[in-house]
């Protein structure tokens, strides 16, 4: 399970079906690929389980924002937040989305080799930091994108079961992680408090996050909730986003025919253009693409939940304390759902019938993500102006591997050499 969870959750799921148990010690495992059960989970009696405990490890960057936080603050901070990711305000972002495309590719050539991975990272981090800070994001987003890649290889660690005796010893991972927190917090504190004193809204996220105020009491965000809400943003708007993009450019690189299609489409709505979110309704197999994409690459590819009670459903039975867990990666191939699984088929999306909680890519129920439109508009936007000039095929000799960490990440990295479009 430890060297290769992906291919461990596929075998359990295969060799005991929809409901699969495991158990480790005393503690009962099950892995749910029922989506009638995974709704009950997640919503009918989502108040009877609290998140997997081991996301409790990530609370040095994450604090208690959206992603770690449990009822009733996180219903209160998803109140607050929610006019951030308004449709209205998705259109706002979605021309930052599109510059930043565009300001990546300035320097790429017909020919050249590079690493995709890492080049979606440098975009969705720029992305993310121009929507959370307008007018800052210029000269922060080099060191935060230094100090956030030495925090996400630690928290890879983290959520390991040898990830606790990590933080407990001397070691120079360990330093550097501390370190790195250290200087983000300097960073966003330091944000935080200059739009505090100037009282300006400055038109992004953090400006949303700093006026918002609770319905009920008319309270605001203390200092460290908003903090704490600006990580898990980073966080979310990027490592998350990077893999979608990455997987989606090895995708189409394995699939021409589709490739073609999809820019084929980019050419007829947009033109020699730039594609803005004014396209975004008139590029549905842009989505279809990005939609199959996650589907076969869920960058959040698992999630995990604890019974605080006994738990029932139906004939299915749980003690208090199991942990009951979805694996997206296994859930999103199977058969009884997608019909030949392992074939990227974006039209599979047309008239498709699979039951809504058998594709998952952005959780479910009370802690849906809340970025999802976000998420769908950068996808399809960032791919459009990618797609538009460049073709991406993978380089000779680069073994493609998932590596289901914190994210479903290439394991090997993915080298791709550009063809300028219409070279």
């Amino acid at each position: 399970m430890i060297q290769n969870p992906l291919r461990f959750f596929a075998h359990l799921a295969d060799s005991q079906g929809l409901r699969a148990h495991l158990k480790l010690g005393n503690r009962n495992f099950y892995l749910i690929n029922e989506p009638e059960l995974i709704r009950d989970l997640l919503i009918t009696q989502g108040s009877a389980f609290e998140k997997f405990p081991r996301i409790e490890r990530t609370k040095g960057l994450f604090g208690e924002g959206l992603l770690t936080s449990e009822d009733p603050t996180h219903l209160r901070q998803r109140r607050l937040m929610q006019p951030a990711f308004q449709r209205e305000r998705i259109a706002g972002y979605g021309k930052v989305m599109t510059r930043c495309t565009q300001t990546l590719m300035a320097d790429w050539r017909d020919g050249q080799e590079i690493e995709a991975t890492e080049a979606m990272s440098q975009l969705t981090l720029d992305i993310v930091a121009r929507s959370l800070f307008t007018t800052e994001a210029g000269d922060k987003a080099a060191t935060i994108a230094h100090e956030l890649e030495i925090v996400l290889k630690m928290l890879n660690q983290l959520v390991m079961p040898w990830g606790p005796l990590l933080l407990d010893l001397p070691l120079p991972a360990s330093r550097r992680y501390r370190a790195a927190l250290a200087k983000l917090d300097e960073i966003v504190y330091g944000v935080i408090d200059t739009r505090l004193r100037s009282g300006q809204d400055g038109g992004d996220l953090l400006g949303m996050l700093l006026i918002a105020r609770d319905a009920d009491t008319g309270e605001r965000m203390e200092r460290l909730q908003i903090r704490d809400e600006v990580m898990t943003i980073f966080v979310a708007g990027h490592e998350t986003a990077a893999n979608a993009l990455a997987w989606t450019l090895y995708l189409l690189a394995a699939n021409p025919e589709a490739r073609a299609e999809m820019e084929a489409e980019i050419s007829r709505v947009a033109g020699d253009r730039p594609p803005g979110p004014e396209d975004y309704p008139n590029l549905p197999y842009c989505q279809r693409v990005f939609c199959e994409s996650m589907r076969m690459f869920p960058p959040v590819w698992i999630l995990g939940r604890r019974a605080l009670a006994p738990y029932t459903f139906e004939d299915f039975s749980a003690p208090k304390g199991s942990i009951l867990l979805v694996c997206m990666a296994v859930l999103h191939r199977r058969a009884e759902f997608f019909p030949d699984p392992d074939r990227f088929w974006p039209d599979r999306w047309l008239e498709s019938s699979t039951p809504k909680f058998a594709y998952l890519p952005f959780g479910g129920g009370g802690r849906l993500c809340i970025g999802e439109r976000y998420a769908w508009m950068e996808g399809v936007l960032c791919l459009a102006n990618l797609a538009q000039r460049f073709r991406m095929d993978l380089a000779p000799g680069n073994k493609v591997e998932p590596l289901g960490m914190l994210t479903l990440r290439p394991k090997h990295g993915l080298r791709m050499r550009l063809s300028a479009r219409g070279q």
